[in-house]
């Protein structure tokens, strides 16, 4: 680096701990720093030129600039200078600029970043596979888990129901949730550690503001074994470096940052190491006084002097040396070998029985102390403890800084905001030229020819002169002239209006419009991104190509302030890893998370402290919220997953794990359908040859049925006919025993009814005789009318009837 002040030089970086640890050397390093950025006051000093730019960066991201550097513009620029126009102007700085910084910071802080840690030494990977293959072997046995569960009630480690289903859903499962001991300790206590100190809400909110206004944050950690871990916010325009050209600081060799105070607060942060003989010097050579009256304030408990009121610029300052440690190898008289620490110096021993080997390890320490600036006044200065060190690599520190810059070019970093400084300034301007436009409109006006209103009669009263004329049309809008001129040739109209008009409005508006997209270029806030003017045609295509537009423009802001929530996460890793066993923050921090997970974290003398890779998680932007939530949407109405993967899916924070569950979840949704279709075609075809079965069965169930419906048939059938001629040879057994029966039975009857029948026939004989007889007399005696009839005899009609039966067939 260029020595600005040219007088003062850094120590030797060589020299013996014992004197580095001096007051005198960090007295000469601190001037030196000193010499490199100059005073506060110097207006020539690379502090001051810094602390300016940064100043007016951010008074440009508040919208409150300077005004006066547009005055001065305006009226060297206005030809009618002293009009009065430039009076009544509102000079009030057009907020666009504060508008794009918000949209910048709240977009990356709404991405809510939270930190991931991971073991990453041998140790840690090791459980950590195990873990893994022990639950990829339970993924792959989770039905008979499942069925152990249900049989047993026993759970062995996981609960099978929370177990994933597929290897891929047991990747991300294993990404999530398998964490080692020392992981979950260091995890928990890192989100402890910033939420006691509000990191997320007020410290990183300002430094990402810092950022996009001045282009680069700070913050100083510190971890005091009695106050516990500490992040703090730094002002940039504060804080001081060795040269780099690094944006993440990583090669720089010293850091620090000047603090304005009153002595007062002086002598409660240098306690003892100053007295009020320097406190005095302090004040007369800073500020030119020398009275040290002082008077006891009752109130305070103690003496208060005239100069405890006079601020003072205090560099707070830390830097890296490179110091030796010795070793000595020794061999005892057992033959065995032994390594002895032998501290910062050592000088090797001569006549020694056994043989010494010297042996030296390079490790780099911090130094720290306060420095008044302008004085020869150092205090709290040496080497610092409780460094922070990565437990494989102790040979290694780093200071209590924390700095990101989105980049870096002769120790000045190039902000957004300052890349936008001169076109908001012309806009400003050009609303202030849009303001002087508008105070000097004319109102509506009158173009008045005298010549044409004169000798104007009207009646009796006269000519009439030009302004009564103009009287009358002012108060009925009737005007009177004279068509023809003296000439005797027709005139215009006398009067004509003038309409309203603002000069050159149209071309201030489209300057303005035009220094608006200048700004819009250099930031990358496009009208997509602030939704300024939406527009509901818009191709989705076109969208997201605005939307990368803005990402990348943005980009060195978002890694830069991603890098820092890193750094600072590592710090307070380092730091938990540190902290003494008997210090009060141990005790808080294991009342807080649990002795055991502090054990874990910090065991320094059981096993070897574990190595954490710290890595910055971000909730997903909108647009790739957007995307994946299409993407669930088509997925619900295609029914390739269900309400419930849709709510898993929706809970996960990285994109990429998202996606990948989103697939895994239909992919099992696939083959679920697809084991259902091949269960329904094998349910299907099971049906059909069971129907085909059943219907066989029937088949021949019916022809055996038939058959045994045949066969009872034809029994029955010769049973039948067996009985009928059974029946027919009782029959005629019995036909013709009435036959024979009756063969006999009726030659007898017929025999007596012969014998009866020739009685009768005899009596009948007679009896037609006897009627004869009796008829030839009755005949006779009716002819001689001399006798009476003759009577028939009595029995004649009995017999008859008997005859009539005896003749009847039976």
């Amino acid at each position: 680096m260029k020595n600005y002040r040219g007088s003062k030089n850094f120590p030797d970086p060589l020299a013996s701990q014992q004197e580095k640890e001096s007051d005198s050397y960090g007295l000469r390093y601190a001037k030196a720093i000193e010499s490199q950025w100059g005073k506060k006051s110097d207006s020539n000093s690379v502090f001051r030129k810094r602390y300016d730019l940064f100043e007016k960066n951010r008074r440009y991201a508040n919208g409150t600039q300077d005004t006066n550097i547009y005055k001065k513009l305006l009226n060297n620029l206005d030809p009618n200078s002293g009009d009065g126009s430039l009076i009544n102007i509102d000079y009030t700085p057009v907020p666009v600029l504060p508008k794009f910084v918000k949209i910048v910071v709240n977009k990356i802080l709404a991405r809510d970043p939270y930190p991931n840690l991971e073991a990453v030494d041998p140790l840690s990977s090791s459980e950590k596979d195990k873990a893994k293959k022990k639950v990829e072997d339970q993924v792959k046995r989770k039905q008979e888990l499942l069925a152990f569960k249900q049989k047993t009630g026993v759970v062995l480690d996981i609960d099978p129901e929370e177990l994933p289903d597929t290897l891929e859903e047991a990747e991300i499962f294993i990404e999530n949730n398998i964490k080692s001991d020392a992981e979950i300790a260091a995890q928990i206590a890192t989100n402890m550690t910033l939420s006691w100190n509000n990191f997320n809400d007020a410290t990183f909110r300002r430094c990402v503001n810092d950022l996009t206004a001045l282009g680069i944050c700070v913050v100083k950690r510190s971890n005091d074994p009695n106050y516990g871990i500490t992040t703090s916010y730094i002002d940039p325009k504060d804080f001081i470096h060795s040269q780099t050209e690094d944006p993440s600081f990583s090669d720089v060799l010293y850091a620090g940052h000047v603090k304005n105070m009153p002595i007062q607060e002086l002598k409660r942060i240098a306690g003892d190491d100053l007295n009020e003989d320097d406190f005095a010097e302090i004040s007369r050579k800073l500020k030119g006084s020398s009275s040290s009256s002082s008077k006891y304030d009752t109130t305070l408990g103690k003496t208060v002097y005239d100069y405890d009121e006079h601020m003072v610029d205090v560099l707070e300052f830390e830097f890296l040396s490179t110091d030796c440690m010795h070793y000595e190898e020794k061999e005892n008289r057992h033959g065995n070998r032994n390594f002895f620490f032998q501290g910062f110096e050592y000088k090797e021993k001569s006549g020694s029985v056994f043989e010494r080997k010297p042996h030296k390890m390079e490790v780099t320490n911090v130094y720290k102390g306060y420095y008044v600036i302008g004085t020869d006044k150092v205090f709290g200065y040496g080497r610092a403890h409780n460094v922070p060190k990565n437990i494989h690599d102790i040979s290694k520190a780093s200071l209590s800084y924390s700095a990101t810059a989105t980049n870096m070019m002769d120790m000045t970093p190039k902000s957004m905001v300052d890349g936008c400084v001169g076109f908001a300034d012309m806009l400003q301007l050009t609303h202030l030229k849009i303001q002087q436009s508008i105070a000097k409109a004319k109102p509506d006006g009158l173009i008045i020819d005298i010549e044409g209103l004169e000798n104007v009669q009207l009646g009796k009263g006269g000519e009439l002169q030009p302004l009564d004329l103009h009287d009358i049309y002012e108060q009925t809008g009737v005007f009177y002239y004279r068509s023809k001129n003296p000439d005797g040739g027709f005139q215009n109209p006398p009067i004509r209006e003038i309409g309203n008009s603002i000069r050159n409005i149209n071309e201030l508006i489209g300057l303005y419009n035009h220094y608006l997209r200048m700004i819009r270029d250099v930031t990358g806030i496009n009208e997509v991104v602030d939704a300024s003017t939406p527009k509901g045609d818009a191709l989705v295509g076109v969208q997201q190509q605005a939307i990368a537009a803005s990402n990348n423009a943005t980009y060195d802001i978002t890694n830069a302030s991603m890098l820092l929530y890193k750094k600072v996460c590592t710090d307070i890793v380092k730091c938990l890893q540190i902290l003494p066993e008997e210090s009060v923050i141990m005790e808080v921090y294991k009342n807080a998370i649990g002795e055991s997970n502090m054990n874990v974290l910090s065991g320094f003398n059981d096993i070897p402290m574990y190595n954490f890779g710290v890595q910055v998680q971000k909730n997903m932007e909108d647009k790739d919220r957007a995307f994946l939530e299409q993407n669930i949407q088509i997925a619900l109405s295609q029914k390739e997953i269900d309400l419930e993967d849709s709510m898993a899916i929706r809970d996960l924070k990285d994109i990429n794990q998202a996606e990948r569950l989103l697939i895994s979840r239909r992919k099992k949704r696939l083959m679920m359908q697809q084991q259902m279709a091949q269960q329904n075609s094998q349910m299907q075809s099971q049906q059909a040859q069971q129907a085909a079965q059943m219907s066989a069965q029937m088949r021949q169930q019916e022809m055996q049925m038939e058959a045994q419906l045949e066969s009872q048939k034809l029994q029955l059938k010769s049973q039948l006919e067996m009985q009928l001629s059974q029946m027919k040879h009782e029959f005629n057994k019995e036909i013709e025993m009435i036959k024979a029966s009756a063969t006999l039975g009726f030659r007898t009857e017929e025999q007596e009814f012969k014998e009866k029948l020739e009685v009768l026939k005899e009596d009948r004989k007679d009896e037609r005789v006897g009627k004869q007889a009796a008829k030839q007399s009755k005949l006779i005696s009716q002819r001689k009318d001399q006798r009476g009839e003759l009577p028939e005899p009595e029995d004649t009609q009995q017999q008859d009837a008997t005859l009539q039966s005896l003749l009847t067939p039976m």
